[in-house]
């Protein structure tokens, strides 16, 4: 993990017989579909997001489903309207995945443009990071009917950025195509350290109504499209892609890949039917492209498998036939055990932090002392100074026992602080700093109600940390009844001596006073949620999570008059 090549003494020493490591992998399922401003009242989208009848019968079922629409109708009281309350197809697509555990994690809207990430409710709490974006390309930058919105987030440690993009329409905008693309990439910018644009991530999954057509509208007519798709020519069509021509030529979309459509174009049909329009030239307009960064880890091979990509022609409310494809990345790698059982191994996509060394160091440093052991040697040539200022920066925020590098001998805190002091690298796991909130026996509406959650050692709180009150099987996450913000150390930082700020930087418990006007139906459970954040459009992450508990509201007391 650290680069150091183990010697033959030091595997001697410390072998390790079985190796349990394992890839744990994510299954993304994404959905692009122009929607051409229709709702979606009468329709079913369980074959859309390869779903059965009946939840029980579903087997294999994704992590996450990611939903991008274009041109969502969003006229003003349909803008209204969502300022309240989910828009249409947000709650349609809720309705279906709801009753398979599925929370929605962030929606991000730009007029027409719509994203959303659904993921499954075991994984709530190792998904950090979550961020938003949107540029807007329409008439120069100045409308957002075209453009793109974006969401990026961490899970399990690995990041990953979502990009749903409508691009410039019609078969001679090629070069506006372009223009919009770089105009995204140049524009978007996110506020996670190392992560700030959108290839910088481990992961980039781009789709959308990419609008991009077929080259030769002199010489072959919509008429003459539509035979070749009659007879299943889509291989030679296909190289008449624009999308594809311009990747070939690195325009734009060089840095991402595409299985190519093995299904007929998706635009433009009549609506209604399954019949091309043949006032356009028929184009695959509608495309998921996926990047992955290999080589962003030393300890393993970041990888990604697209195990589908089709169309649906059988949804025809809309003029463009929907897409989906659904993926196979890895996210991380979970600990190996050597024969006594104890983790050595690594997360993959541990966070990488850069630590800088000296490239020479004093002379005095590199005497040991006689009688030493090598690895007391090794230990006594580094500046003292160096491994206690790198115990106290760092103890508090590494896990030991998932930092243990592959195929080395790290076996105590005091030789993971020469590695990293040697080799200046060490990979953190943010997911295992969870707050953990201490039973709720009594919540009394109409009352102050007090709450104690244990915030862990090393935890980064937030400017604008915030509990929220939830349902019981809440839907989404932004579904809170109610919320309380922390008050963080860092607000008062100023007022503290270094001894106080040490202590406030260790595990300790905190008490939150909810206000006696949080009111909340007596007929339901609930349950409390911590989020991280760093404000309005800010990096949010959930990183805690209460048990539910029933709320009550206390019997009044008698009257003089009601006393016997």
């Amino acid at each position: 993990m650290f680069g150091r090549k183990s010697s033959k003494r030091r595997r001697k020493s410390y072998p390790v017989k079985q190796d349990h490591r394992t890839h744990n992998a994510c299954r993304i399922y994404i959905v692009t579909w122009n929607v051409s401003t229709k709702f979606p009242e009468s329709i079913s989208l369980n074959k859309l997001l390869g779903l059965e009848t009946r939840p029980e019968q579903d087997t294999h079922l994704p992590d996450f489903f990611v939903i991008g629409l274009q041109e969502v109708n969003a006229q003003p009281q349909n803008t209204l309207y969502n300022l309240f309350k989910d828009d249409q197809w947000t709650q349609k697509f809720k309705e279906v995945l709801k009753e398979r555990d599925y929370v929605v994690i962030k929606t991000e809207q730009m007029q027409g443009l719509l994203l959303s990430v659904f993921a499954r409710r075991k994984h709530l709490l190792h998904l950090r990071q979550v961020e938003t974006e949107y540029t807007r390309t329409g008439l120069g930058g100045i409308w957002g009917n075209k453009g793109a919105v974006s969401i990026r987030l961490n899970v399990y440690g690995s990041s990953i950025c979502l990009v749903n993009a409508h691009l410039a329409a019609h078969d001679h905008m090629l070069e506006e195509r372009i223009n919009d693309y770089e105009r995204i990439v140049q524009e978007q910018k996110f506020h996670v350290k190392a992560k700030e644009t959108i290839f910088d991530h481990d992961y980039v999954f781009w789709f959308g109504d990419l609008n991009f057509r077929l080259t030769g509208e002199a010489t072959t007519s919509a008429d003459e499209i539509r035979a070749m798709v009659a007879r299943d020519e889509l291989k030679q069509l296909i190289e008449k892609d624009q999308l594809l021509l311009v990747r070939r030529e690195g325009r734009a979309f060089s840095q991402l890949q595409e299985r190519l459509p093995q299904f007929p174009p998706t635009f433009k049909f009549e609506h209604g039917s399954n019949e091309y329009d043949m006032k356009r030239r028929p184009a695959w307009t509608d495309r998921i492209l996926y990047a992955v960064n290999e080589n962003n880890y030393r300890n393993v091979r970041l990888t990604v498998e697209q195990t589908s990509y089709k169309s649906h022609p059988s949804y025809n409310i809309s003029d463009h036939k929907p897409v989906t494809s659904e993926f196979t990345l890895k996210c991380s790698i979970e600990t190996s055990r050597d024969e006594n059982g104890n983790l050595y191994g690594t997360t993959a996509s541990r966070k990488l932090k850069t630590i800088r060394r000296k490239k020479r160091r004093p002379a005095a440093l590199h005497s040991a002392k006689m009688g030493d052991t090598p690895r007391e040697a090794r230990v006594n040539r580094k500046s003292q100074y160096n491994v206690e200022h790198f115990r106290n920066q760092h103890n508090n925020r590494l896990s030991y026992k998932l930092a243990m590098a592959n195929n080395t001998d790290v076996h105590s805190f005091d030789d993971l602080v020469t590695d990293l002091l040697d080799y200046g690298q060490v990979y953190e796991d943010t997911t295992e700093r969870t707050i953990s909130f201490k039973p709720i026996e009594l919540w009394l509406v109409g009352e102050p109600n007090t709450i104690e959650y244990v915030i862990p050692n090393g935890f980064d709180e937030g400017n604008a940390d915030w509990i929220g009150i939830y349902r019981e099987n809440f839907t989404s996450l932004s579904e809170y009844l109610a919320y309380e913000y922390t008050e963080t150390y860092k607000d008062k930082q100023h007022q503290l001596n270094e001894q106080q700020l040490q202590h406030l930087q260790n595990t300790r418990t905190v008490t939150l006073t909810f206000s006696e006007n949080v009111s909340l139906p007596l007929d339901s459970r609930y349950q409390l949620l911590y989020f991280q954040s760093t404000g309005t459009r800010g990096v949010t992450g959930l990183v805690g999570i209460s048990s539910s508990f029933a709320v009550e509201k206390r019997c009044p007391s008698p009257s003089f008059d009601e006393i016997d």
